[in-house]
């Protein structure tokens, strides 16, 4: 296995994670599994916020046309497409849940402005903190080592 230049980290240093926001849209989650499954999470969390989204206005469309059909009005054909568009936008934030639970054991139930602040911070913090050895670990450990050898 290659490592790319850019994954080698020197002195402690992590690789930085960036977590975007803006280089997602609704027309992305068109995508088929296969090349969703390709995305970092991060990008597959913003695209299911979207996707919730997306779902939750037909829904709302399907909830009105509804409403007219009660009214004697002739919907069923709109119902019918309304439907269909429903059930798309729900199977695709099944899917984006699927993998996102796969990768991480669970999937987030609520994306709301502050969970994703909370998401940016915490990429945040960790891009800063260093990887380094704690040398009172380190000589504890050694100390530990030389007592079950000896």
């Amino acid at each position: 296995m290659e490592i790319s230049p850019e994954d080698v980290q020197q002195d402690g240093a992590r690789k930085k994670v960036v977590f975007s926001v803006s280089d997602v849209s609704i027309d992305d989650a068109r995508e088929n599994t296969s090349r969703l499954m390709e995305w970092p999470t991060n990008k597959l969390i913003m695209l299911l916020r979207l996707v919730r989204q997306e779902r939750t206005e037909r829904y709302n469309s399907l909830r009105i046309i509804k409403k007219g059909m009660e009214q004697k009005g002739d919907f069923k054909e709109y119902a019918e497409i309304a439907g269909e568009d429903y059930e798309y936008w729900t199977r695709k934030a099944w899917v984006l849940e699927n993998i996102i639970r796969d990768r991480s054991g669970t999937f987030p139930e609520k994306i709301t402005d502050d969970y994703i602040c909370k998401i940016i911070a915490s990429v945040e913090k960790f891009n800063q903190k260093p990887m380094v050895i704690n040398q009172n670990a380190k000589c504890i450990y050694g100390a530990k080592k030389e007592e079950a050898d000896g």
